[in-house]
This record gives structure tokens, C-alpha cells and sequence, in this order.
């Protein structure tokens, strides 16, 4: 262990060249993984969050709650599937609002609370319990108002996480969210709902249940939560794009660190041929190499993790954005694993040199 520590104090400059370059290429691992977490959060974390097993849309919907339309005698047409213990309408729709005085747009979710399709995101107070009240995931403080159409609604709730479409959100119970789409609309017939959340009877098959409901109530389809998500126009795009830029981002940084020790073990071959003739074991001088492999991606992702919390602190997205440990650790854990499997390569050779050979050494 000695001579790995010996070594780096007297080439700063190349580990710290190193350092610096492996710490750039995980700053940009864990930005890119980040910003794509928080962009489709915003965008299907409503859904996400919604506490429920499946949902329901029309067939008409191409996969999108936004654009279903059910009539609201399917929330009952649902709920008498066997199989399913409970359902609920769930209705969204995007406006024009004030909150806290300042004009944008605005998601509202329309939902009936202690039922199937609640949020569950909830950061800080309470869902909303009447007409009166609303939760939100957005710029606002619980206290402030919000205001839809003709309605003040009171923030009582905030949530996190729980945006669609990359809106501030708003959930309020059914009958506000009816009020508000009949003033917007006052010539519907009805109130259309977007989706019938609902939950399966224990011991019941999500799966058949499901398709149950597709079978037996006319002109829908059920998904489960999870293929809900899932299927929402562009996720996968945006997934795999960002997906394929983290890729690239962190086998270049493995490649990077074990091309360096590689070239560094090449070009100290011959004081490793000597350091085993005096009796140096290989297994020795493999952990300095593993020793200087851990001090170099540990050093350089405490710089990233730092770069990234000001990166974070920095850059306004428009979209709630938080680094999460788990990324973190699961990112670190993974270039220091990886870093060490590319080391394979310099101890490997280590392993090989031939004792005998410094004979010929000079």
C-alpha cells in the first residue's frame, strides 16, 4: 500500500490530470441521469403517484389519459367486474389559472379522496377533503389560493413529483374539478371523466382483472399502472435518449481509467520486473494498482458530486429537480466497479512478469 501512495504524491500532477478528467466524465453521469429523472417525472409522475393498481381509458385514447373521454357511468360499469374491489373517475385537464397571484397554466386533476386515483406524493399537509381545497406541485406554499375560472381554491396540501406535462399540478376534488371544466365548457352534457382508477379484490390477478374489464365494459381499455405509464406518448424516446447518453458518458470514463493504468503499468514494467526479483510479491503489487484505481474514482466522484449539486443549484430547468442518494450511490458504486474490472487489465500484467527477466534489466 505504500507504494501506491508513494507514487501518487510523487506524479500529482498525472493522478490529479486523471482525477480531474474521471471526476468531469461522472459529473456528466450523474447531471444527465438527474435532469432525465426530474424531465419524466414532470412529465407522468402524476401518474406514477396516483395510489391505484390500474386505470381505464377510452379506446380512443392511443394510450393517453388526456385524451379519453368516459362517460361517468363507466366508473360503476368498472366497479361491477369481478374481480375489481374498487374504482374511481379520474378527470384532467389543462387551463389557465392563478396561483399565488401569478398567471400560467395549469394541469388539475379532479379526483374523490380515500378512493382509488389519490395522489400519494404528498410532501407536505393534507389532500384536499372539499370543494374549498386543493394540493399542489408547483411554485406554492400551503395557504396560498389558487384560482381556476370563478373558484378560489385553498392550497392545504403540497406534493412533489406529482406534475403532468411539465405543469405546475393541481388536485382538487371531483366536484371542483366538474365546476371548473362546466365553465369552461358550459354547453357539455356531462362531465366526461378521463380515467377509472381501480384496485383488485385480494388474490385476484391484476393481469385478468384487467382484461376482464376490456372484455365486459364497452369501448375501453385497462391497463395496469405501471403499462400506463409506460405507454404515454414519448416517454420511451426520451428514456432512451437520455439512456444512451449516460451509456456513452460512462464507458468512456471506464475506458478512460484503464487505458491510463494500462499505459502506466507498460511504461513501469521494468521497476516492476525488478521489484519482484527483490521479492515483491505480484498479489502486492496488484493491490497498489487496485489501491490507486479506489483513490482516484472515489476522489473524483466527491468533485462531481460537488459539481453536480452546483450545477443543480445553478441551471434553472423550469422543473423540480433534486439529486437522489440512490443515483448517486448506485453511479459511484458503479464506475468504482467497473473502473476496477478495466484494472484487470494492468494487473494482469503484473501477474505475468517474470522475475528472472530483470537479469537482463538495467
Amino acid at each position: 500500500m505504500g507504494l501506491a501512495t508513494v507514487e501518487m504524491r510523487r506524479a500529482k500532477l498525472r493522478f490529479g490530470l486523471l482525477t480531474i478528467a474521471v471526476a468531469l466524465l461522472v459529473f456528466l453521469i450523474l447531471l444527465l441521469t438527474t435532469l432525465s429523472s426530474a424531465l419524466i417525472s414532470s412529465l407522468v409522475g402524476a401518474l406514477k403517484g396516483l395510489d391505484t393498481q390500474g386505470l381505464v381509458y377510452s379506446t380512443s385514447s392511443q394510450d393517453n389519459i388526456a385524451a379519453s373521454r368516459l362517460a361517468p357511468e363507466t366508473v360503476a360499469a368498472v366497479a361491477a367486474v369481478p374481480g375489481v374491489a374498487a374504482a374511481s373517475g379520474i378527470g384532467t385537464f389543462t387551463t389557465s389559472a392563478s396561483i399565488s397571484g401569478v398567471e400560467g397554466d395549469l394541469q388539475a386533476f379532479g379526483f374523490t379522496p380515500d378512493a382509488p386515483g389519490a395522489p400519494t406524493a404528498l410532501s407536505a399537509g393534507r389532500l384536499p377533503a372539499n370543494e374549498a381545497e386543493v394540493a399542489v406541485d408547483g411554485d406554492a406554499a400551503i395557504g396560498d389560493v389558487v384560482v381556476i375560472g370563478s373558484q378560489s381554491l385553498e392550497i392545504v396540501g403540497l406534493l412533489r413529483g406529482a406534475q403532468f406535462n411539465a405543469l405546475p399540478t393541481a388536485y382538487m376534488t371531483l366536484p371542483a374539478y366538474e365546476r371548473a371544466v362546466t365553465e369552461i365548457n358550459p354547453g357539455l352534457p356531462f362531465v366526461p371523466v378521463n380515467a377509472v382508477a381501480f384496485t383488485v379484490a385480494e388474490g385476484a390477478s391484476l393481469a385478468e382483472v384487467a382484461g376482464a374489464v376490456s372484455t365486459s365494459v364497452v369501448d375501453v381499455k385497462a391497463y395496469s399502472l405501471d403499462e400506463a405509464v409506460a405507454s404515454i406518448p414519448g416517454i420511451d424516446s426520451i428514456s432512451q435518449s437520455f439512456g444512451i447518453l449516460v451509456g456513452l458518458t460512462f464507458i468512456i470514463g471506464i475506458v478512460v481509467i484503464g487505458f491510463f493504468f494500462l499505459i502506466l503499468t507498460v511504461q513501469k514494467m521494468r521497476t516492476f520486473t525488478l521489484l519482484r526479483a527483490i521479492g515483491s510479491s505480484s498479489g502486492g503489487l496488484a493491490r497498489a494498482v487496485t489501491l490507486q484505481i479506489v483513490v482516484v474514482v472515489v476522489l473524483a466522484s466527491a468533485v462531481a458530486l460537488l459539481l453536480t449539486l452546483g450545477a443543480l443549484q445553478g441551471i434553472n430547468t423550469g422543473i423540480p429537480v433534486s439529486i437522489d442518494p440512490v443515483t448517486v450511490t448506485g453511479t459511484i458504486a458503479a464506475v468504482l466497479i467497473f473502473s476496477l474490472l478495466a484494472g484487470l487489465l494492468s494487473i494482469r500484467r503484473i501477474v505475468r512478469i517474470d522475475p528472472s527477466a530483470a537479469v537482463g534489466s538495467r
